[in-house]
Order: structure tokens, then sequence, then C-alpha cells
């Protein structure tokens, strides 16, 4: 089981594949191996496919204090240094889309093409701090991540992955995952959070990105998703129809579709 050490944090990864790296980035209280319903299409691609657990999440180690989004790129260039990749396409969802934002603007050199689904500039709206300050309280409770996650579970995926027992299956495993790690490990991530904007990087980002939204996405509405892309220069913005907020997972044949049409194109 393969870690890599950043900032003094243990962080697990998963490499597969051969040919021009894409580094997959998950969502907040999410772990690497979400982009299951990715990883196929990827390697028949001929990709590698780079899977990592977020600080704080997964295999990760736990994070003992606040973690900010620039922070975790950081991470993410850690990695990329460990596994001697000089540039590598990002794919992230939510909280790793937010990553992907940040290594674009403080680390052009090191990232190619990035995809940015189903999240945000701009974290620090009043009403987004409240909703976050909501998690902090959850995750400060006794079996806190778990009873986050039952809280945001009817907002994270359409009815129709809900309902499947496609999607019993990964709430049952989500759930047995996230029960292992302490809630002050959440917690302390989502405090970061609060602070992200990332509204003057983007403004000087001149990588390719797409930017995908959701019809559905009750956290981060389509008007959400694109200012990202109007802040980007070179940048498409796309709907999924009929997705949610974990488009990778509810809409998985639309999400691949787009990730592999926008990336073929491009040269890293």
């Amino acid at each position: 089981m393969p870690f890599v050490t950043s900032r003094g944090t243990n962080l697990h990864y998963e490499t597969v594949g051969s040919g021009p790296a894409i580094l997959m980035v998950h969502g907040f209280t999410n772990h690497g191996l979400v982009w299951a319903e990715q990883i196929a299409d990827l390697l028949y691609a001929s990709y590698q496919v780079i899977l990592v657990d977020l600080a704080g999440h997964g295999l990760s180690q736990p994070a003992a204090q606040k973690l900010t989004v620039p922070e975790m790129a950081q991470d993410m260039i850690a990695l990329l240094n460990h596994l001697k990749v000089e540039r590598a396409a990002v794919c992230g969802l939510s909280l790793g889309g937010m990553i992907a934002q940040i290594m674009a603007a403080d680390f052009s050199r090191r990232v190619g093409p990035i995809v940015v689904a189903n999240s945000c500039a701009d974290c620090t709206a009043p009403e987004t701090v409240k909703e976050i300050d909501s998690w902090v309280g959850l995750f400060e409770q006794p079996d806190g991540p778990v009873k986050r996650l039952q809280t945001v579970w009817p907002r994270m995926l359409n009815e129709a992955f809900r309902s499947s027992p496609t999607g019993a299956a990964f709430l049952a495993s989500w759930t047995r995952i996230v029960a292992r790690i302490p809630g002050s490990s959440f917690a302390n991530v989502a405090r970061g959070l609060r602070e992200f904007n990332s509204t003057d990087r983007l403004r000087n980002v001149r990588t390719p990105c797409l930017v995908i939204s959701s019809e559905f996405d009750k956290l981060f509405p389509p008007a959400m998703c694109k200012r990202v892309s109007d802040l980007i220069v070179n940048s498409l913005f796309t709907v999924i129809d009929g997705g949610s907020h974990l488009s990778s997972l509810d809409s998985p044949k639309a999400f691949n579709d787009l990730l592999l049409g926008f990336i073929k194109d491009q040269r890293w």
C-alpha cells in the first residue's frame, strides 16, 4: 500500500496504467476509489491514472489541524514529485475541483488540462459558510462523520442512483469508510474550506479547462459552477442533464464522455 509524505502528513495513493498521467482528485469526505466508474475508460484510452486519498480522508493521515485548499494542492505536487511525473492533467470534483483550480493557478508548469466538476470558486459567502459550519457541528458529535453523511446523502446523488442496488452498495461502503475517520479530521478540512476563494487566482489561469456542472446539483448549482468557467480565459462549460452533485457516480457515461472528449484533444 503506497504512501507519500507531504508537509509531514502521510498520503495514500494508487496508480494504474501507463501513458500521459491524469490525477483524479475526489471530493470532501470521499476517497480515491470513488473514481471506480472512470478508471476503466481512462485505462482503455491509454492514460496513467493517479488516485489519491486527500489528507484527512480515506487511508491518509487524519487532519490534526485546520487544512486549507492551497495546502492540499501542495500535497498533490508532492505526490507528482514522488511519482516523477513532470506534468499531469487534473480532474477534480467538488473539493477536488477547488484543488485543481489552485494547482492550475499556482503550479501551471506542472499541470496540463484541468477538469473542474461540480465545484465553485468561492466558499466565503455567508450562506456557504453557514452550511459548512453546520457540517463542523455534525462532525464534532459522536459518530459525526456518519451523521453528516446521512444528512447530505439525499442531496449528493440523483434519485435513480440512490434507489438502485449500486447506490445502496456505495452508501454502505462510504459509511464504513467515514466511520473509521475521526470527526475532528473532517472538521479541520471543513474549517479550511470556509476560507477558499480562488477568484483572483483564476483570472491569470491559461490552462485549458472544462467545467462540468449538473442539472440537479443542490450544493453547487450550475450558476456557481459557471462562475469558475467565466473566470478562466481558456475554458468550456457544460451541464449534465439529470445529474446531481456527485455526477461522476450518478451519471458516469455522460461524465466520462465529457472527460475523455476534452482531454483527448489536449497535449501535456
